[in-house]
């Protein structure tokens, strides 16, 4: 029943194109299917016509099967055209939907989750999900339109001759489903392997120092190695499922054909059938019995794939980050130029509903100034910038920033106000201007150099031979940490947002990186409202004000 629901939801996602998709395959199997029966009928022909003498009709009956064929085979390909371009397409619809949903989860979703994850979904889960509408759907179906097809003509050749060999088929393709979910397990548990050694290959791959450096590392290495070798023995359990179904098929279909030897000399001895006739079915039964088995051998790799798209279902069914975490109903909130442009009041939180991070907190914030939030670590420092920028809801109190209230107004208003700059900033493997630009994508190349001189950047990146065209690397790794700081700098002010947050953004720097990101600080002073998350006395000091955290 599962099974079912998956598949029904696998085609839904299709729309209306699911018609055509489905009338396709239709028409792949039926045209397809003519080949064999014009040639049984030729057969059929060819014997009656050597028995009665009747060579004159042999000419029309070779004409008019020719011209039948062409028709089919013209048939055949635009169908599968159609087919394959529905196929394409629906797999770039659940690959956007894969996409959209990584962007639009929670920010909790991705502190709970390994990245790991996620990219085998991606890279192993979706893939397999695709060859349901590439492949594995038409293997079921296009054999089952095209037995249906045989037996129209087989019936009416010798019905009780396709009887027994429908009834036979039957008792094999039976034996075939006995693999069905031990097909399905199998490719759960590849499926579930496959994300664990993704986020263990994810780990050593942005771990590399650690892992060359300390022990566990290499322990690292060899739990991966474990995991690969069960990933192989489940693989070798797959093919061996796999080749029980191959072998079977060939061992029905020889002796499919001796039963088909032994019931058609004994339909025509005893005059059930004529020789003709039997003939024709002969020509048409290895086809037909050929594409008989392929259901059973088809179906259970078909419910293999259901499993990968059930984990795909699973992650699309994940709840989003809502427009706004208290209510449906959004005012349209405008941006009011009050002097107190930060106003908590009272805010309380807590991540497990037990432990308060934070309780009856509250701090006003007047346009320009630039307020050091300091206190011991654990005490919620990091938890008050991500409620700041709405990626977690509050438990009580409120939040208004630039005159909107963070209860009525969406994310997407309350992030418009705030330029985020976080203790370790994510540089795109791409040039310096690219990872600039990010903050206002529309920028010119005049306001990228302006950015990067106030964020004290610009002496450096011009250092470079490639300039601002200079890559940096996965993860800015060809550049120091200052430098990657100042370019995280250089973006939040090219985004031009009234507030930048700044989450420890010196704490990981040495003395001399840390005094380019206090220059570039001082040259903010004034013209942004600056919240320092800070630690370290020389960036504390450059704040108007502190607010300790108990």
């Amino acid at each position: 029943m599962e099974n079912y629901k998956l598949f029904v939801r696998s085609m839904k996602i299709m729309g209306n194109k699911m018609y055509i998709y489905l009338g396709a395959i239709v028409v792949m199997s039926i045209s397809f299917a003519m080949f064999p029966i014009m040639s049984s009928f030729l057969m059929k022909s060819v014997v009656d016509i050597a028995q009665t003498g009747e060579y004159q009709r042999l000419a029309a009956t070779i004409g008019g099967i020719v011209v039948s064929g062409i028709a089919s085979l013209l048939i055949y390909r635009v169908a599968t055209i159609r087919y394959n371009v529905e196929a394409k397409r629906v797999y770039g619809v659940i690959s956007e939907a894969v996409l959209e949903a990584e962007i639009s989860l929670p920010f909790c979703y991705y502190e709970k989750h390994h990245s790991g994850e996620v990219l085998s979904k991606i890279s192993y889960d979706l893939t397999k999900m695709g060859d349901i509408y590439g492949s594995r759907l038409r293997r079921v179906v296009m054999p089952f339109l095209e037995v249906v097809a045989f037996l129209v003509p087989m019936f009416r050749l010798s019905p009780q001759l396709t009887i027994c060999l429908v009834a036979v088929n039957v008792v094999m393709m039976r034996v075939e489903m006995l693999l069905l979910n031990p097909m399905y397990r199998v490719n759960k548990k590849l499926s579930t392997i496959n994300t664990k050694m993704t986020s263990q290959l994810s780990d050593l791959l942005q771990g590399m120092e650690q892992v060359r450096m300390y022990e566990s590392g290499y322990q690292t290495v060899e739990e991966f190695k474990i995991q690969n070798h069960i990933y192989a023995k489940k693989s070798n359990k797959k093919i061996l499922y796999t080749a029980c179904l191959e072998c079977s098929g060939k061992g029905f279909k020889l002796l499919c054909s001796l039963v088909f030897l032994v019931l058609g000399i004994l339909f025509v001895k005893r005059g059930y059938t004529t020789l003709g006739s039997l003939a024709a079915i002969y020509t048409m039964y290895g086809a037909f019995s050929s594409q008989f088995l392929q259901i059973g051998k088809y179906i259970p790799e078909l419910v293999g794939c259901l499993a990968n798209a059930k984990n795909i279902f699973d992650f699309l069914d994940e709840v989003r980050e809502p427009k706004n975490w208290y209510t449906d109903r959004l005012i349209k909130a405008n941006v009011v130029e009050e002097e107190v442009i930060v106003d908590i009041d009272s805010i309380t939180f807590s991540y497990d509903g037990e432990v308060e991070v934070l309780k009856d907190f509250s701090l006003k914030v007047k346009r320009g100034e630039c307020i050091a939030i300091t206190g011991a670590s654990g005490c919620g420092k990091t938890t008050l910038s991500k409620l700041l920028i709405g990626l977690y809801p509050l438990n009580g109190g409120s939040i208004k920033v630039n005159g909107l209230k963070l209860r009525e107004c969406s994310l997407a208003q309350l992030r418009e106000q705030i330029a985020y700059v976080p203790q370790e900033p994510y540089l795109f493997n791409g040039s310096i201007m690219d990872n600039i630009r990010i903050g206002k994508p529309q920028a010119t190349e005049k306001e990228i150099v302006k950015a990067a001189e106030l964020a004290n950047a610009h002496k450096f990146i011009i250092g470079f031979t490639e300039g601002y065209d200079t890559e940096v690397g996965e993860r800015g790794n060809n550049l120091s940490g200052g430098q990657r700081q100042r370019i995280a700098i250089a973006r939040a002010i090219l985004k031009d947002s009234p507030i930048i947050l700044m989450d420890e953004a010196t704490s990981a720097l040495d003395n001399e990186s840390e005094q380019f990101v206090n220059d570039a600080l001082k040259n903010l002073q004034g013209k942004k409202t600056i919240l320092l998350i800070a630690h370290r006395p020389s960036t504390i000091q450059l704040a108007d004000k502190e607010c300790r955290l108990e």
